[in-house]
């Protein structure tokens, strides 16, 4: 129960961190853009694609030391979402959508790969 804790700490940071700066995209962007509520997974699919890294084999040698990470990848939601703005209905927005929240799940792979171990 406390790793469940500590995790969904670590994942409202991550997520306040992502929606502070998207917020006034989306607010903006709102008659460019057909928003969706399950749009919002992109704040919860991402984490979970690094939870089940960190969880995993390939996460040896990673620490609590290595907990900042979504922080990096939570940088990517507002650029998302400013490129959702800018494509605007100039393709289907569902599918963008759907890509970008892969793209995202990319972003957090490759954050979890690149940041190495870090010492506790």
């Amino acid at each position: 129960m406390e790793f469940f804790n500590a995790m969904l700490v670590i994942w409202l940071i991550h997520a306040g961190m992502a929606v502070v700066p998207s917020a006034p995209i989306i607010f903006l962007g709102r008659k460019r853009v057909h928003w969706r509520t399950w749009e919002l997974l992109a704040l919860v699919i991402p984490f979970c694609t690094w939870l089940c890294l960190m969880q995993s084999e390939l996460s040896t040698g990673k620490s609590l030391a290595n907990l900042g990470e979504p922080f990096f990848f939570g940088i990517a939601v507002p650029a998302a979402a400013l490129a959702r703005v800018a494509v605007g209905t100039k393709v289907n927005e569902k599918m963008f959508a759907v890509v970008l929240i892969a793209v995202l799940c990319g972003v957090a792979a490759a954050v979890f790969f690149l940041v190495p171990p870090l010492p506790e």
